[in-house]
């Protein structure tokens, strides 16, 4: 059983170490090879089930849009019916989904969008790792690594060498015990053109594992498994070892929490892309799915801001129906964080003002909670 840590803290770790613990279960094949698909790899939703009246319809609606549910202390057995209504795939931790526990939903159409982007990542990739297997141990790391760094260094003992982003070499690198010992491959962090920075790990771990390192970390800002580099990163003559984390972008929206005068993650929320077109998803198909979790009463956080659409996320909050503030976080957890906050604003004002404010990291917040 995986326990929820606190019943508040929805957006803690319990969600990320039951995906690290089921991520193995379900596989897709793609470039001749059988990668495995983590429930929150691709954008999801999390639940705190009240029951069936109350949350019945939002879980089978993200399940509709092809996103994977996470249910957390589900009493009521909602994972199961949700999975049974949908023909979806119900994946609970090894000892089962206990009331206090997590508990995933898996579409078929996510696992379709899964296989499609990860054969597209895979051509740009240079020819499968040949010889011995190289380990490599994707670890989470981010801010909370001052506070509880035990696991990260636990899945990097036995490493010497450990490939980043000149970002987290700058930013999160430093906070990890003994990192002295290390030695660091830095490589550049293109905010632009993200499949870029799968093929700059893959060269990376490939020239590594050439010089005979069969043994290697790489450092993930946030959950390995999340929108990040593992999305389409060759696993011929690799394995892949995942210590889970929070995605950088949910932990700085849950910083903002405090600025409402309920907790916005009490209950929900829906964790994606805010840049449909790298995804291949239509623009009218991210609009109708952040309008259907907004007129929920979903909190939404959406990631890959730097070019993602915040004109079509400012007229998803005006369709729901519902009254909404927005907080464009850019930057967080660096010396350049920046926070926009607006409170049922102009449309084209709000857009020229989030458009001045983006920066690299950046990452939007929407609720319908309201502002102290």
């Amino acid at each position: 059983m995986i326990a929820v840590e606190n019943e508040a803290a929805l957006v803690g770790m319990a969600v990320f170490r039951a995906a690290a613990e089921v991520r193995n279960r379900t596989v897709v094949t793609a470039g001749g090879e059988r990668h495995p698909v983590s429930p929150v790899s691709g954008g999801f939703v999390a639940l705190r089930p009240r029951g069936f009246e109350q949350d019945l319809t939002a879980s089978l609606g993200a399940l509709g849009w092809g996103r994977p549910v996470a249910f957390v202390g589900d009493q009521w057995g909602l994972a199961g019916f949700a999975a049974a209504a949908t023909e979806s795939a119900l994946l609970e931790a090894p000892s089962g989904a206990a009331r206090t526990g997590v508990s995933f939903v898996m579409p078929d159409a996510f696992l379709a969008r899964r296989k499609s982007a990860i054969e597209r990542r895979l051509e740009r990739c240079r020819t499968k790792p040949r010889g011995a297997v190289q380990t490599v141990h994707a670890v989470g790391v981010g801010p909370w690594t001052v506070a509880d760094p035990a696991e990260a260094v636990r899945a990097l003992e036995g490493v010497e060498d450990i490939v980043m982003s000149d970002w987290t070499h700058a930013n999160t690198f430093p906070l990890l015990p003994d990192h002295d010992r290390l030695t660091a491959h830095v490589l550049p962090y293109e905010f632009g053109d993200f499949d870029a920075n799968i093929h700059h790990v893959d060269d990376a771990l490939r020239g590594l594992h050439e010089k005979g390192v069969d043994r290697v970390g790489l450092l993930i800002e946030g959950n390995p498994d999340t929108y990040d580099v593992l999305d389409g990163l060759p696993v011929t003559n690799r394995e892949i070892r995942v210590a889970p984390g929070v995605p950088i972008g949910l932990l700085a929206a849950s910083h903002n929490a405090d600025r409402f005068r309920t907790d916005p993650f009490a209950r929900s929320f829906a964790y994606f892309s805010g840049l449909h077109s790298r995804h291949k998803l239509p623009a009218e198909q991210f609009l109708g799915e952040l309008t259907c979790y907004l007129a929920a009463g979903i909190t939404c956080v959406l990631v890959e801001m730097y070019k993602g659409d915040v004109e079509l996320a400012l007229r998803a909050a005006r369709l729901s129906g519902r009254p909404a503030t927005a907080v464009l976080m850019s930057d967080y957890f660096s010396g350049s964080e920046n926070t926009l906050v607006l409170n049922r604003p102009d449309a084209e004002a709000a857009h020229h003002a989030a458009e001045a404010t983006r920066g690299g990291l950046c990452t939007m917040l929407i609720t319908d909670e309201e502002l102290r």
